[in-house]
């Protein structure tokens, strides 16, 4: 046979402490004003105590929870009856409109309670909904506070930066007069180059922020994209090997060819700052179900433990990172590659180096 399952009652929830000492202080309250109006009775009469009783299950309402007010208006009606009204010491009436107003104080002291109660809970309703309102004003009013100041502060960069333009044109075009052969030439060549790429990492953020990337998607070919972005970093590639496999495979691409090669001359100067000299620098190319996958790989140290997401932040640094760098360069990247749909990562290779994935949806068409 069996086993008998039994089942018992779930217990009724726990009354709040604070409850039952409204409980105990309704009873006490009640005898008060019963022993009160016993004492006055033959001077009032029995209509004067039934008042009593209304006026303190009224200001009960007002300040405790429904269940000791509707107990207040059930022990006074009853007390009432049983002291007040005639024949007293008895539940019994006898003259009909006795009981008629018997009734009506039941049922006025009930109805007055759960009103009283409703009321409150209006009320309370109504303080938490402007309260919440008064919070939801000053959230938006700290949150207008924060866009002005970042509009304020995006602005102060794309100022700095167009006034810094026109003097680094003036050093280069120096420069060109003086001729290479110079040492000190070249060393402010070098400076110039650097300055000229962080006012253009403050400009290009600015647009990144402002949304005011509108992507222009045109056929080309990966080789052309891969030069657009290597020619301006020639002198930083130029310690290290370039690889590049997979481009030549591809079909024609539609795509905003400028901003893919803002991209990869990121991540590929990038590469030169971490990697050591002399080491390879790698990018691949393969398509897989109109999307473009890229990846920039170099032989460097690796990315710190979890730092994979924090390098597309605006202004990370990782620790010992090489001095000079804005932490601009791949926020940039990511900003751009979102805003042609698409989305970068980054993770340490299995066999040693930083390497950076580009997925990009793109059109494709044969070359022919």
């Amino acid at each position: 046979m069996p086993n008998a399952v039994s089942f018992k009652p779930s217990a009724p929830p726990p009354v709040p402490l604070a409850e039952v000492g409204q409980y105990s202080w309704g009873l006490t309250l009640v005898f008060v004003l019963a022993s009160t109006c016993w004492v006055l009775l033959p001077y009032t009469g029995d209509l004067f105590a039934a008042l009593v009783f209304l006026m303190a299950i009224v200001l009960a309402g007002t300040r405790w929870n429904r269940g000791p007010v509707l107990m207040m208006a059930v022990v006074s009606a009853l007390v009432w009856n049983y002291f007040f009204i005639p024949p007293q010491f008895t539940l019994h009436i006898d003259k009909p409109q006795d009981m008629v107003m018997f009734s009506l104080f039941f049922i006025v002291a009930l109805s007055m309670g759960h009103l009283i109660i409703r009321l409150r809970a209006r009320e309370a309703a109504l303080a938490q909904h402007h309260q919440e309102r008064e919070h939801l004003l000053e959230l938006k009013h700290r949150t207008e506070l924060l866009a002005e100041s970042e509009r304020l502060h995006r602005t102060l960069l794309d100022s700095v930066a167009h006034e810094l333009k026109t003097p680094i044109a003036i050093i280069r075009t120096a420069l060109d007069g003086l001729g290479q052969g110079n040492a000190y030439a070249r060393e402010i060549e070098t400076a110039n180059r650097r300055l000229q790429r962080i006012v253009e990492n403050f400009l290009e953020m600015t647009r990144v922020e402002s949304e005011a990337l509108e992507p222009h998607a045109d056929w080309c070919e990966m080789g052309d994209v891969l030069h657009a972005a290597t020619a301006p970093i020639q002198a930083e590639l130029a310690a290290h090997t370039l690889h590049v496999s997979g481009a030549e495979e591809l079909p024609l691409l539609k795509l905003d060819s400028r901003l893919l090669a803002q991209v990869l001359g990121n991540l590929l100067h990038n590469a030169t700052r971490y990697a050591p000299p002399g080491t390879a620098v790698e990018v691949h190319a393969a398509l897989s179900d109109d999307v473009l996958e890229l990846s920039v790989r170099d032989h460097g140290p690796g990315l710190p433990l979890g730092s994979e997401e924090h390098l597309f932040d605006k202004f990370y640094r990782a620790p010992d990172s090489p001095a000079g760098g804005t932490g601009l360069g791949l926020a940039i990247a990511r900003g751009l590659m979102r805003a042609m749909k698409g989305d970068i990562e980054a993770h340490t290779h299995p066999e040693g180096g930083a390497e950076f994935v580009l997925h990009l949806p793109v059109k494709t068409r044969s070359a022919a």
